[in-house]
This record gives structure tokens, sequence and C-alpha cells, in this order.
């Protein structure tokens, strides 16, 4: 008879467990649904709320880094722009 109550007790004891858990999870969810449409809301809102990136005018960039090959007459503004035309134009250049 003892053998029979106490594994009750344990059952019982283990499904109040198991309920918190599941309700603790319930809310959880909740909460990362709430989040998903806050997320969402602020990146489908209105366009004029949002800030654009102002980009620099073509002829406002000084343009500093020159293509070292005599016959090219490019000039870039960045070094890596300029590592990036001499890796597709002059690839010679490029030591293995």
């Amino acid at each position: 008879m003892t053998d029979s109550k106490e594994l009750y007790t344990k059952y019982y004891y283990d499904n109040v467990l198991l309920r918190k858990q599941i309700k603790q999870l319930i809310k959880d969810k909740q909460d990362l649904i709430r989040r998903r449409e806050e997320i969402e809301t602020n990146q489908t809102g209105n366009f004029e709320e949002r800030k654009k990136r102002l980009r620099s005018l073509a002829s406002d960039i000084q343009r500093d880094f020159k293509c070292p090959v005599n016959t090219c007459q490019k000039q870039y503004g960045a070094e890596g722009s300029l590592n990036q035309h001499i890796k597709l134009k002059h690839p010679e250049l490029i030591q293995k």
C-alpha cells in the first residue's frame, strides 16, 4: 500500500512541476511572439521615420589613390577600391 501511495505522491509532484514548466514556456512563447511583432513593425514602418544614409557625391570624393599602371588613368577615394580595381583589371600585378 505504501508503495502505491508514494508512487501517487511522486506522480502528483512531478505533474505540478510539469504544469509550472508549461506555464512558463507558454509565457516565454507569448513574449517571443510580441517581440517578433515589434521588430517586424519597426522594419516595415513608415519610410519617412527611417533615416537614410547620406552618400557623398562622386564629384565630392577626393581621389588620392592612383592606379600604378602607367597606361591606366583611374583614381580612387579609398585604398580598398583601388585594390579591387587592380584585382579585376590588372591581375598580372597581383603576386601569387
